[in-house]
Formats: structure tokens, C-alpha cells, sequence
């Protein structure tokens, strides 16, 4: 199933930065996410992501939980003002009713999403509406007939949310910040996906600037630019449990 989601804005938060002390502010280059693997294994994708030459339009997304299962979503860009992503899976995946819709069409309007409709077997079944602070910045995602998620920002970063998926109807605050730059920081837009019935989480999580401390993850490892390349996660005797990495692709303008 493929569904997407939003962001809000406000809170109080600390910042951190474990491991060094990058400048938060001004990175040198500006980095896009290529590959998100889980362990560093090149067997397990939880993302990899084809760009065009400037960086500027995603093509093509693999997609997964970091245990093996992939989908993949291909990007058909309209004009300025829409983009069609179409979801297959590869031969031996899952079948297709295990997934709510099999294609959207995303709907921009000065290069924001305006709103999104969903489609199954080519008749439409959902539509969503994305809603934004005088920043820019999302804030409301309004879907299934009156539900909706939110963001709270405090200033490029997002300090409180609810996500369609995410901890369920949870309310999570972010108490603490890295320096570092979150990995889907430059990516364009958020969306968000169901694998199989078996977990809701985001696609791509929404573009704040920072990375959080999460309640798995608590270390970090980062360039020399301040992008996360590592996420690590230990047990209470402080032994290695699981890491993700990530590998950027860098546009010289």
C-alpha cells in the first residue's frame, strides 16, 4: 500500500551532538540520499533512491524493512505540476491485494504537494489534501474521510508530530537533537508506505534538518559535512544489536 503523509510546527528541545561537533547551520556541500542499508549489508535495501543528474526529480525508489522483502516505486513526472508513482514488486514478492492502492498521482502546486489521489486497478479511491504554515512548511495531511496527521516545527526542525503508521495514533515528542543532518533532509517531499500489512512507516520521513535521538538508535557517526552515516543501536550491556548506514550522492552547483 502506498500512502503519504505530512508535517506541523513548536516545543522545546535540546540540542546534542554525539561523537563531534559538526556546524549544523552551514554544511559544505549539499548531499542526497542514495542507499539506506540495514547492517551495511547491500542484500538488505531499506532504501535506494535514483536521481536525475542534478538532483533535482527522484526516479525510482527500492524499498524495504532491511530483512530481504522489496518494493519498488517508479516516478513519472507530469509538466511542474504533477508526478505519478507507480508501485511493482519484484517476481515472488507479494501479491498485489496484500496493498491498498497500486498508483498515485501527486499534485504540486509551487513545487509543493497540493494534494494526492489514490487509485487501485485504475479507479480512484482515496484523496489527500497537504496543508502549510506561512514558512512553507507542512503541517497538516488530511486523509479517510476527516483523519489527518500533523507536524510541529521549531524552525527547520520538527519537535513534535503524529504520523499515519508511526507508534499508531501516538503523539511523539523529539526532547533531543543531533547536529547532524537527518539523511532525508534534501529530499523533495514525504510520502509514506505499507509493506505487506505487516508494518506502516514512512517512505520518506519528513524534511527536518536535524537528526533526532530515537528510541532505538542512539548513536551516530557523521561526515565531515555533519551527514549522518550511521545510526547504531546497543543493548543494556552496550554490545552492538544492529546499525543502518547511509551513502549520498553530492551535486556540485
Amino acid at each position: 500500500m502506498l500512502i503519504l503523509v505530512i508535517l506541523s510546527l513548536t516545543a522545546c528541545h535540546k540540542t546534542e551532538s554525539p561523537g563531534g561537533t559538526p556546524t549544523p547551520d552551514e554544511p559544505v556541500v549539499k548531499k542526497y540520499l542514495v542507499k539506506q542499508l540495514m547492517n551495511d549489508d547491500p542484500e538488505k535495501i531499506m532504501l535506494a533512491i535514483d536521481w536525475n543528474e542534478d538532483y533535482s526529480k527522484i526516479l525510482h525508489v527500492k524499498y524495504g524493512l532491511g530483512y530481504g522483502s522489496i518494493l519498488d516505486y517508479d516516478f513519472k513526472y507530469y509538466d511542474e505540476d504533477s508526478i505519478r508513482v507507480l508501485l511493482s514488486m519484484p517476481p515472488d514478492s507479494y501479491p498485489l491485494w496484500s496493498f491498498w492502492y497500486d498508483s498515485i498521482m501527486i499534485h504540486l502546486h509551487e513545487g509543493k504537494i497540493d494534494s494526492v489521489s489514490c487509485y487501485a486497478n485504475g479507479t480512484l479511491k482515496e484523496q489527500e489534501y497537504y496543508l502549510y504554515n506561512d514558512e512553507g512548511k507542512l503541517i497538516k495531511r488530511e486523509y479517510f474521510g476527516g483523519a489527518s496527521d500533523f507536524f510541529e516545527w521549531e524552525g527547520d526542525d520538527v519537535v513534535k508530530y503524529r504520523m499515519y503508521g508511526m507508534y499508531y495514533s501516538d503523539t511523539i515528542n523529539i526532547d533531543t537533537l543531533t547536529q547532524y543532518i537527518h539523511p532525508q533532509y534534501t529530499i523533495p517531499f514525504y510520502l509514506a508506505s505499507e509493506v505487506a500489512l505487516e508494518v506502516q512507516q514512512p517512505l520518506f520521513n519528513p524534511m527536518w534538518k536535524h537528526q533526532p535521538i530515537l528510541r532505538f538508535y542512539k548513536r551516530f557517526e557523521a561526515d565531515e559535512d555533519g551527514y549522518v552515516t550511521k545510526m547504531i543501536s546497543v543493548n543494556s550491556t552496550d554490545t552492538l544489536e544492529q546499525c543502518v548506514t547511509f551513502y549520498y550522492g553530492v551535486h556540485n552547483e
